[in-house]
């Protein structure tokens, strides 16, 4: 059911078989890491931000960081005007996105933790992604409890179905680690509708910003917290007054989730 990708890992600076370290699963793996992979000539620039947390000591003195599996969003169309990656994503109603939680879960992660030195607890296993990435992030914490200990969803597409699933799981969700964020227009603070700066990357002229977006995407991010807020289940929010919707608005912030992730490991 799901087409064949390359699935790449970033490991620590000075990574050592002799330690063990926590891993984060990051989707639409292909703008993670570097710009020249990125859809629109800019990625999260996630590697940086790894390594000035180490630098900068922002992390526990003697905690590894992370090693990075790079989950690469299905490309093209099952159907025309059905996009792959919006199945894959989508709503754990859906049988694809059941099915790549499934894979990401009992295939992919073991073969990570069999190739290398991985700690391979719930407590030191993360998922992170943007806007439909997000969901999908938080869907892996639902579907599989076990394997996964937090999830980290940036400028979040929140589906109606996952937050009745919340709901249901409430009591496993208060041992684990959430974060989200969004962006868009805050009161005084609107997103304009172009920003230059968005089209001066060193790939590709086209990075649009989706200056809609975040703004349109308040209303689920407001009622997963409120579903959250409900069950008592503790979580790290942050808005962003202005923020656009790609990936050089979440490079400005990829510190933040990286943060509340792996600070007190």
């Amino acid at each position: 059911m799901l087409p064949p990708r390359s699935i790449r890992v970033w490991l620590p600076p000075c990574y050592d078989e002799d330690k063990k370290y926590p891993v984060l699963y990051a989707h639409d793996g292909q703008n993670a890491m570097e710009d020249s992979e990125s859809w629109t000539g800019m990625s999260w620039r996630l590697a940086g931000a790894l390594t000035r947390m180490e630098e900068y000591q922002l992390i526990p003195a003697g905690s590894p960081l992370p090693i990075v599996v790079m989950l690469p969003s299905a490309t093209g169309d099952l159907l025309p005007g059905v996009r792959r990656r919006h199945l894959e994503y989508g709503d754990l109603t859906i049988p694809f996105a059941q099915v790549h939680a499934d894979f990401v879960a009992k295939t992919v992660k073991p073969l990570i933790d069999s190739r290398f030195s991985t700690k391979p607890s719930a407590e030191h296993t993360y998922a992170i992604g943007t806007s439909l990435g997000g969901q999908a992030s938080l869907n892996l914490v639902l579907r599989h409890p076990d394997v996964f200990g937090g999830a980290a969803c940036l400028s979040p597409a929140f589906g109606p179905s996952v937050l009745g699933e919340v709901a249901r799981k409430s009591k496993i969700l208060k041992s684990k680690r959430i974060y989200m964020d969004i962006g868009g227009d805050i009161e005084d603070i609107k997103v304009p509708l172009v920003d230059v700066f968005d089209h001066i990357t060193p790939e590709h002229w086209w990075n649009p910003g989706y200056f809609w977006l975040d703004t349109q995407l308040q209303g689920g991010v407001e009622a997963m917290r409120q579903a959250l807020d409900q069950a008592g289940i503790q979580y790290c929010f942050f808005q962003f007054p202005g923020g656009r919707h790609n990936e050089r608005a979440w490079a400005n912030r990829i510190h933040e989730p990286l943060l509340h992730l792996f600070k007190e490991l």
